[in-house]
């Protein structure tokens, strides 16, 4: 009986409430929990989109957006998503306006969502936006200009079917807010930087810094200095100046660090200090610098064993696991794949302007497939299921052919005249590696996967001309 008490309230007190709101000078409507209108003020029907109220009124929001009353529902998107969704929205009419949809969730569930709506251009919209730019500080246009290059943070779409993702996100909904830390553990391509900057844009820093960065894409003896920063003259090649660190430059925000296993051991004990006083010191520094930074840190491996066989602190694991959240891989949870799928093929076919369809032959390839990669490898397999093959449906034998083609990749080899036995190994070596590269993304993933030295895998990857990040 969810959402009976909020409009049951509405209906008692409907007159009084609308009065208040034809008080304002800013269009406002109400819908409940599925997107039905409750109540719409005069401000919203004056600058509405040519329909009546009570053409309007007990209508769904698919319903009006689909006879063209708006392009595209502010509403709509905040109840999938969850949270405050702003946009320019066009009406039938022609006009515009600026909406802010704001969901009100109780239990995990959207009951109401409540929209205000403003007449203003787009025009008008960046040029406020642009005066307030304008007003930062020096530091802050920094921060800024260090997130646009190193950050993607921006409010990410979570495609949530699966009961166990649900209560993932119900779980995120509820610490967000609460400056605690978080460790996100799971598969590689599951997801887990994704749910951190969910985590950052419906926390209180998310106008602050977030910075991110991947510990294993690091090399050990240069980890510290990026994480702390050094003083002017620390060591040879240093900089006149001296840097900041990440720490530093997340200050007030919120520092993510990805592949958190990969911090040597004998920089843990910083580390520690650094979350435990918040405070720490520069490379070559006489004074402690305090900061106040919400960490947030990922990792792919199982670090209570990683505790156990001696690579990583007890004390700093503790410290770190306060709210952990652990992502299934996607073969566990198959109610996200057709969801995941079908918004894949309608992100790439607007990127490469094809109009794609997946069939329900397809959709059922796709769910019974392994994705040992995740949905880094879906969302791969569909960008090529997109632009490789003609025709307007995404079949099953294409998908079949992709799949069956990625798994003959790891035991493949080109065979032909006049070639030796050493060629083909290194045909099939390179193929090895190629394949685990595009699932695990660096160099010292591959490494571990391989259980060989990092070393090794650099070395062959410059023998065989390999790209790695």
């Amino acid at each position: 009986m969810k959402g009976i008490k909020e409009k049951t309230l509405i209906e008692e007190h409907y007159r009084e409430l609308l009065n208040i709101m034809d008080t304002l000078k800013v269009g406002v409507f109400i819908t409940d929990g599925q997107g039905n209108v409750l109540m719409v003020n005069k401000e919203s029907e004056r600058t509405g989109g040519g329909m009546s109220l009570d053409e309007i009124l007990g209508k769904n929001m698919e319903y009006l957006q689909k006879v063209g009353y708006v392009d595209e529902s502010s509403v709509l998107k905040a109840i999938e998503s969850g949270e405050e969704c702003r946009m320019i929205q066009k009406l039938a009419d022609g006009g515009s306006l600026y909406v802010t949809a704001v969901p009100y969730i109780r239990d995990g569930d959207v009951e109401l969502v409540i929209c205000t709506e403003r007449d203003v251009t787009e025009t008008k919209i960046l040029e406020n936006l642009l005066s307030e730019t304008k007003t930062l500080s020096e530091r802050q246009a920094k921060e800024l200009e260090y997130l646009r290059a190193n950050s993607e943070a921006r409010r990410p779409k979570i495609i949530a079917k699966s009961n166990s993702m649900k209560r993932i996100l119900n779980t995120v909904r509820r610490i967000a807010q609460l400056d605690t830390t978080v460790l996100i553990s799971g598969e590689s391509g599951v997801g887990k930087e994704v749910i951190a900057n969910y985590i950052f844009n419906m926390s209180n820093r998310d106008d602050k810094p977030f910075v991110k960065i991947n510990c294993a894409a690091i090399p050990d003896n240069l980890l510290e200095s990026e994480l702390f920063g050094y003083e002017k003259g620390a060591f040879t090649g240093a900089d006149t100046k001296g840097k900041a660190g990440l720490f530093e430059i997340a200050n007030e925000g919120t520092l993510f660090l990805d592949e958190i296993t990969e911090i040597p051991l004998k920089l843990q004990a910083k580390f520690l200090r650094a979350l435990q006083e918040r405070e720490f010191m520069r490379i070559g520094g006489k004074e402690s610098i305090k900061v106040n930074v919400r960490i947030i840190a990922a990792t792919n491996r199982n670090l209570k064993e990683e505790v156990e066989q001696g690579n990583f602190r007890e004390d700093l694991y503790y410290r770190l696991n306060v709210v952990p959240l652990e992502i299934p891989p996607l073969r566990d949870r198959k109610e996200d794949i057709e969801a995941l799928a079908a918004h894949f093929v309608d992100e790439f076919s607007e990127e490469y302007g094809i109009s794609k369809v997946i069939s329900a032959e397809a959709m059922t390839e796709l769910t019974h497939a392994y994705w040992h990669g995740n949905i880094r490898e879906l969302r791969n397999m569909i960008e090529r299921l997109v632009v490789s093959y003609d025709g307007e449906y995404i079949t099953a034998r294409q998908v079949k052919n992709l799949l069956f083609s990625a798994q003959k990749g790891m035991t493949r080899a080109v065979a032909g005249e006049n070639v030796t036995l050493s060629q083909l190994m290194d045909e099939y070596e390179r193929e090895i590696l190629m394949t685990y590269l595009e699932q695990y993304q660096t160099a010292a993933e591959v490494a571990r996967q391989l259980h060989v030295d990092k070393s090794t895998i650099g070395r062959k990857l410059k023998k065989y001309d390999i790209i790695s990040k």
